[in-house]
């Protein structure tokens, strides 16, 4: 089946990852060069495709800052991974469209995903807001009951709304009939970054300090490296550089066909 492609190349991104780190100990190429040059790779294509959108839209339309808007969002929040929500087989004039169960799991898994980016924050700021901490205690409220594991309640819906997400994917009689062979690849990226990270949370944990000094190693370019946390830390950081590079490398149809329309500027 055309998702196993997919699948296989993230397995084979996580064996590069342990493999480099777990053998060669090339903590330094994992936790400081790859990231780096993700987040370069990563602006660099943010950057093109805003000079590519003010290309191709005359200066000063009407819609040329809703279309900018527009684009800016799927580029952020994946819209692009999902398609629209109106879409047409190529081969059949007939349209159709995900239900609203599939799009009420991508909101969901959207909500969930907004609010572990801002959990992340806490690792490249020092001090904390304490609107950052207000958060993380309000979503692990469950921890009650477990004191020696903290459990957030966004790991368990991004979870569950990713994989609802994957398997309608997989079955989708469309997603079979128009999708490429890659086109599961960031959906794969991020469940492989999702389960990596709270493996390192609920399983194999790492010192939430030097976590937190790698981050900030970054951020001030004084790069700091924990080599006593294990493989699986480097793996979710390899897993997480890798979407980056995918999101800013990828092309702009990578699950369904783009509407004609979607790309015009003046409509609206």
């Amino acid at each position: 089946m055309k998702f196993l492609s997919s699948l296989l190349v993230v397995l084979a991104l996580t064996f590069i990852a342990w493999f480099g780190v777990g053998v060669l100990k090339l903590y330094a190429v994992f936790g400081i060069g790859i990231p780096y040059l993700a987040l370069i790779i990563f602006a660099i294509g943010f950057t093109n495709r805003l000079l590519q959108l003010e290309q191709n839209n005359p200066e000063n339309s009407p819609g040329t800052k809703k279309l900018t808007a527009r684009r800016l969002l799927e580029l952020l929040y994946f819209r692009s991974f999902f398609g629209n929500i109106k879409m047409k087989r190529q081969e059949s004039k007939e349209e159709s469209g995900p239900s609203n169960w599939f799009w009420a799991g991508v909101y969901i898994f959207f909500g969930a995903l907004l609010i572990i980016l801002i959990r992340h924050l806490r690792l490249f700021l020092n001090p904390v807001p304490s609107f950052i901490q207000g958060l993380e205690t309000i979503d692990s409220f469950l921890t009650i009951g477990f004191p020696h594991n903290v459990i957030y309640i966004t790991d368990i819906v991004f979870i569950v709304a990713l994989a609802v997400i994957v398997l309608r994917s997989i079955y989708s009689s469309f997603m079979k009939n128009t999708s490429a062979s890659l086109s599961y690849v960031p959906l794969f990226l991020l469940l492989g970054s999702a389960l990596s990270g709270i493996i390192m949370v609920y399983y194999w944990r790492v010192d939430i300090v030097s976590v937190k000094e790698l981050g900030m190693g970054l951020v001030t370019f004084r790069p700091f490296i924990p080599t006593n946390e294990g493989s699986i830390l480097f793996i979710h950081i390899f897993l997480v550089s890798s979407l980056l590079v995918y999101l800013a490398m990828s092309s702009r149809k990578p699950m369904y066909q783009w509407s004609t329309s979607e790309n015009e500027a003046n409509i609206g």
